[in-house]
């Protein structure tokens, strides 16, 4: 190889590889204009000011999440929202931030779930926060190993991979607080059910701490079963979680069980149900009962010691029973929930209210085989 063509093989060389340089640093700009770049670099200042979230799917699945004074809203359903799961999923979509960039050609959108949710088909979820009047729009598309999610910004072609993961599901059963009510067994004082079939009674917890329950009436001939066993009724208040929420049926459908529960400081929850194929129904109404509180004070709080202090000229008076605090307007709160409202519990926990008498009873002895 002469001098001359050597020159020229040199310099293209040093062409191509300066425009591979070139193509990679350019590359890398682009790559690093998104990489680690907050989506809505505009939403975090304005969580405050967030007073709806929007879900949408191409199935026409649709939920609204609405802040109002007294909390969040599930819109249709007309009953609260998980006020925590709502927040955390604000803030994550406020703290988005890009992992890469994917593709932007619409043919490849279905692959990551981030094409537009205008089909029955679509896998996408679009999803839009508001505050004040301005909405940030996201199609949020498929997981990636649970800890990143793909998504694309409706106006934009570009789709990334982005963290945190989020979940978008616009099931809204998903974001109905389900918490009904948690009150512990050792809090109820008695439960009178009234079953669809089979005697009424009573079960009664004599006093605060007692772990005895009594059952009445009971039959000639029969003793109680165990407390341990009649326990799973007055515990059944206990982190109590319904599964579906709806508007009761107008006119209402006819009940067929009924179990008033009465706790020590007043509070009376009236359940009424109902079983509809394999499912069942409750609608509730609570009440409070000033003269049973008083009966069962709580204790006063124990103090540190403190020195004595001077005999008062006048003797202390008993206060009559007050309201209760605003920290425990558990019946108060529950009441206003289930005003015409149906809710749909677990099968067990509605076995566990409405027990048969006989289910509260020693089991007879099983008769003689003759030979």
């Amino acid at each position: 190889m002469n001098q001359k063509k050597f020159l020229a093989l040199a310099a293209t060389t040093a062409v191509v590889l300066a425009a591979g340089v070139w193509i990679s640093m350019h590359r890398s700009s682009k790559q690093s204009d998104l990489g680690g770049a907050t989506l809505f670099a505009d939403l975090k200042p304005a969580l405050g000011e967030v007073s709806e979230v929007r879900f949408a799917k191409g199935d026409g699945s649709r939920t609204t999440l609405r802040k109002s004074a007294d909390g969040w809203m599930v819109a249709e359903r007309q009953y609260p929202a998980d006020a925590s799961r709502v927040r955390e999923l604000v803030m994550n979509l406020a703290s988005l931030k890009v992992v890469e960039r994917k593709t932007q050609d619409p043919a490849n959108y279905a692959k990551l779930g981030v094409e537009a949710p205008d089909h029955p088909t679509a896998t996408s979820t679009l999803v839009e926060v508001v505050a004040g009047k301005k909405t940030w729009s996201l199609v949020v598309g498929k997981g990636a190993d649970g800890r990143a999610v793909y998504v694309r910004k409706p106006a934009e072609a570009m789709s990334v991979l982005a963290v945190p993961f989020i979940t978008v599901d616009p099931d809204q059963k998903r974001w109905i607080d389900r918490l009904l009510v948690d009150i512990p067994g050792t809090n109820v004082h008695d439960v009178a059910v009234k079953p669809s079939s089979g005697a009424a009674y009573v079960l009664t917890r004599p006093a605060r701490g007692d772990q005895d329950l009594s059952v009445s009436p009971i039959p000639k001939g029969r003793k109680a079963a165990t407390s341990m066993s009649l326990g799973v009724q007055t515990d059944a208040l206990a982190a109590f979680h319904f599964d579906d929420v709806r508007a009761a049926p107008s006119p209402a459908a006819a009940a067929t069980d009924t179990a008033t529960y009465r706790t020590f400081d007043g509070k009376v929850i009236e359940f009424s149900g109902r079983r509809e194929g394999d499912k069942a129904y409750v609608t509730i109404a609570t009440r409070r009962d000033p003269e049973l509180a008083a009966k069962f004070p709580e204790a006063p709080a124990t103090t540190p010691s403190a020195p004595a202090a001077t005999p008062a000229a006048t003797p202390a008076v008993t206060p009559a029973p007050a309201d209760p605090k605003p920290a425990d307007q558990t019946a108060e709160k529950l009441g206003a929930r289930a005003k015409g409202m149906e809710f749909e519990i677990p099968a067990y926990k509605y076995e566990a209210m409405f027990r048969k008498q006989e289910e509260l009873l020693e089991k007879l002895p099983e008769p003689v085989k003759k030979k």
